[in-house]
């Protein structure tokens, strides 16, 4: 919830959560738990990839909202006392995926390049 409380806080990022609720932070758990080699619950539940591109479609998310939206995600882990390894090996994950967030969040046209 550490990550929700500055997210929600960010007048940058508050555009971008159209359902700010529990139910977007059990969504995220999911996937990241499954993104992370955990069970297949996002996949099961919710129907994996394609719905978690399908949510991000049309928000048009820039970089420097993809980028607040990490540097929360690393703040939050350094808060909550997560270990510097796994802060090492979880941010790439991060980074990666709001990047795709950000592109699969424009039209096809209007995305810049890989």
């Amino acid at each position: 919830m550490r990550f929700y409380e500055r997210a929600l806080a960010d007048p940058l990022l508050l555009p971008l959560f159209r359902d700010p609720g529990e139910e977007h932070a059990e969504r995220l758990s999911l996937w990241l738990t499954e993104l992370l080699g955990g069970p297949k619950a996002h996949t099961e539940a919710r129907g994996g990839f394609a719905v978690m591109k399908g949510a991000h479609h049309g928000l048009r998310i820039t970089e420097a909202q993809r980028s607040a939206w990490a540097a929360h995600m690393r703040a939050a882990c350094e808060d909550v006392g997560l270990d510097e390894e796994f802060r090492r090996r979880f941010m790439p994950h991060i980074e990666g995926g709001s990047t795709f967030a950000m592109r699969v969040s424009w039209p096809r046209d209007q995305r810049g390049p890989r």
